[in-house]
């Protein structure tokens, strides 16, 4: 399938009306990630731009279940607008595969394109703005113990690192795991 500029615009238009600013950046960001690794996976592009796109299109605050909510969304979005069934099962897929749903279970995601979107949003969370995210989520917990919220960061860091599926995204999520681990160590 070819999806025009304008398909994907309208797509931004509609996940960006139902995102607050911060979702909204790292949206973005993840759609940067993940379409640099869908090059080097050898991935298809435009499922994992839409995906992208879609991931967190249901993330409110911090209630959880977002990426059910997300897949729902974009399967509604898609079939409104006529994608093909392919396609859109394709982006629901890779929706509902980037939180894990699948813990511990790796092998229930199956498809180059998911792991592409897992990937992409979990380097996101380790970027200098996901610095900032992490720090948001836990504000009340910094404040009642500093040291100790820190340590719980960089204990689910080491976690969620060792989750990382493609070979681009491994040697990234390293990169980025030493990056953030010393940017914590510096402020205790």
């Amino acid at each position: 399938m070819s999806i025009t500029k304008d398909q994907i615009r309208k797509i931004e238009q509609f996940v960006e009306s139902k995102l607050d600013s911060l979702n909204w950046q790292h949206t973005l960001q993840v759609r940067g990630l993940a379409l640099k690794l869908a090059q080097s996976e050898k991935a298809d592009k435009e499922i994992v731009e839409a995906a992208a796109l879609f991931h967190d299109v249901g993330k409110y605050q911090k209630e959880k279940g977002h990426a059910e909510r997300s897949a729902g969304l974009a399967r509604k979005y898609l079939e409104k607008e006529n994608y093909p069934v392919n396609f859109v099962e394709e982006v629901v897929y890779c929706v509902i595969c980037h939180d894990y749903p699948w813990d511990n279970k790796p092998e229930l995601v199956n498809t180059i394109e998911a792991k592409v979107l897992y990937d992409a949003d979990l380097i996101s969370w380790l970027s200098n703005f996901g610095i900032i995210k992490q720090i948001l989520y836990i504000q009340e917990q910094l404040s009642v113990d500093f040291p100790k919220a820190l340590d719980e960061i960089i204990k689910k860091i080491d976690q969620e690192s060792r989750k990382a599926f493609t070979k681009s995204g491994k040697e990234e999520v390293q990169k980025r795991v030493r990056e953030i681990k010393n940017f914590y160590r510096t402020v205790l």
